[in-house]
């Protein structure tokens, strides 16, 4: 195992099947040349969670980090420790993230960074104040094919963009892998899994003007039918989740987004649909439009022009001569200017997440800003609320309503559950 320079040692904390996903991308960053990050912890309040997360790392790393059930005794024990990656539950992510900030830890946090904005608030003052890093593992703008994307409309393949269109469509009554994901106040799957998208919609278009829409809760009892979730990482705990939950957080959003740039999205996120699913996202220009594949699935993008040429081979680089990855990226996907892969889910999973550690490990080391900081999540997080806050207002509002709380009907009850609200 290469590295460069010492390693910057951290902690797993959080150890259930997200933190499982996040073990193999340390795993791809320790095989790779460039390896600055090194798992000294593990933390989880569950004890069998914590030992079987060690277990596993002992396998992929060759090493068993040490394992702890409390937060404050393995920072008190371990002075070495200079990081924390978060991978908890979503309604966790602010008091986990900011405790970890305030025993003086640099932090990577799963998406989103908190339930609601002012959670995402707190944290960020902590870091700001406490003078450290504070990243959120925002994974869909760090595939290539995004990045190629981006490029490509910076380098007006299609002109002017005017339009896109961000459709997710599916799910039925299903259980989407935990119960917690149907729940208001722990983070409802259109914010769970919409911050992807919110985020993919501001890494293409830019700043956001304003947002309406509306959202929903279709189904109020989902069936759990033993799902595995993303790469089969939740399997083990399925079994134990009951037969049905009555759900309390909305399913669907719909929403009309203007941007700075005087382009409009149309985004549609329903995890209710039944019948035939979807899953597109297109993006048109005044000179042409791009078909996109998607995430983590490295099928090629397809460039429609106006005199009826198709391009959705090599031939696509000509249009974005800006487009670079960084050297891990060239190195884990084969290449700086890839334009389609072909790797199995979690074989790309992995990849990215090692670029999400890698990235850490350089702020921490430098002082360098991480590319998704906390501003950066928080607005993604506002602009999933857009259509939630819009639909009880009956108004488009505008990002800066939803960050500086002018525009919380919806949160407000979360927000006072949690206790950042008296």
């Amino acid at each position: 195992m290469a590295t460069t320079g010492e390693r910057v040692q951290y902690a797993a904390v959080g150890c259930g099947g997200m933190g499982r996903r996040h073990l193999r991308g340390m795993a791809r960053l320790y095989s790779s040349s460039m390896c600055n990050m090194e798992l000294a912890a593990v933390c989880d309040l569950n004890a069998d969670n914590a030992n079987f997360l060690a277990d596993e790392a002992a396998t992929l790393l060759g090493a068993r980090p040490r394992v702890y059930a409390d937060l404050e005794a393995m920072v008190r024990e371990m002075p070495q420790l200079r990081a924390a990656d978060v991978t908890t539950d979503t309604g966790s992510h602010h008091t986990v993230a900011t405790a970890c900030l305030e025993a003086g830890l640099h932090v990577l946090c799963e998406k989103p960074l908190a339930v609601t904005i002012r959670g995402c608030t707190l944290a960020i003052e902590t870091a700001r104040r406490k003078g450290l890093t504070l990243s959120v593992a925002e994974n869909f703008r760090r595939d290539p094919i995004n990045r190629l994307v981006r490029a490509l409309i910076a380098d007006g393949a299609i002109g002017a963009p005017r339009l896109m269109l961000e459709t997710t469509i599916g799910g039925g009554d299903r259980l989407f892998i935990t119960p917690w994901r149907h729940m208001k106040h722990t983070g409802t799957i259109t914010l769970d899994e919409g911050v992807h998208h919110a985020d993919i919609l501001r890494y293409y278009l830019g700043e956001v003007r304003s947002v309406y829409g509306e959202t929903r809760l279709h189904e109020q009892v989902r069936r759990n039918t033993g799902s595995a979730g993303p790469g089969g990482f939740y399997a083990r705990w399925s079994a134990t989740l009951p037969d049905t939950i009555e759900a309390t957080g909305e399913d669907a959003l719909y929403a009309h987004i203007t941007f700075a740039n005087g382009a409009v999205a149309h985004w549609i996120n329903d995890h209710a649909g039944h019948g035939q699913g979807q899953s597109a996202r297109h993006v048109y220009g005044s000179q042409g439009s791009l078909e996109c594949p998607g995430d983590r699935n490295g099928r090629p993008i397809k460039l429609h022009l106006d005199d009826g040429t198709t391009i959705d081979d090599e031939r696509i680089l000509e249009h974005a001569p800006s487009y670079r990855l960084s050297p891990l990226a060239a190195e884990l996907f084969g290449g700086q200017r890839v334009w389609t892969y072909r790797l199995e889910f979690n074989d790309t999973d992995s990849r990215i997440l090692a670029l999400e550690y890698h990235e850490l490990g350089e702020c921490v080391r430098s002082g360098a800003d991480p590319e998704v900081s906390g501003e950066e999540g928080r607005a993604d997080v506002a602009l999933n609320y857009g259509p939630f806050e819009a639909g009880r207002l009956g108004r488009p509002v505008t990002l800066e309503e939803i960050i500086s709380g002018a525009a919380d009907r919806y949160q407000r009850e979360v927000d006072q559950r949690l206790g950042l609200l008296s």
